[in-house]
């Protein structure tokens, strides 16, 4: 019977350890999809600068002011 408390004790102790490397795993996972997310952001929002810089350079006279990329085209 010792032996069997034992062994359950074990298991437990071995069980929070590894539910301890999965919490900071997910951390890790958590951190990791934030800074791609942000990566992403970033390059979208480089590219797009990109384009208006260009439709500026081929149509001088255009007005870029409306354009941006927390904007939204609602009923067309």
């Amino acid at each position: 019977m010792a032996k069997l408390e034992e062994r359950a004790t074990q298991q437990e102790v071995q069980l929070g350890r590894v539910e301890g490397e999965l919490a900071q795993q997910a951390e890790i996972l958590k951190k990791t999809k934030a800074e791609l997310i942000e990566d992403v952001d970033d390059a979208y929002e480089a590219g797009f600068e990109d384009s208006l810089s260009q439709v500026t350079c081929v149509h001088p006279e255009m007005d870029i002011s409306p354009f941006a990329t927390s904007k939204q085209v609602v009923d067309g």
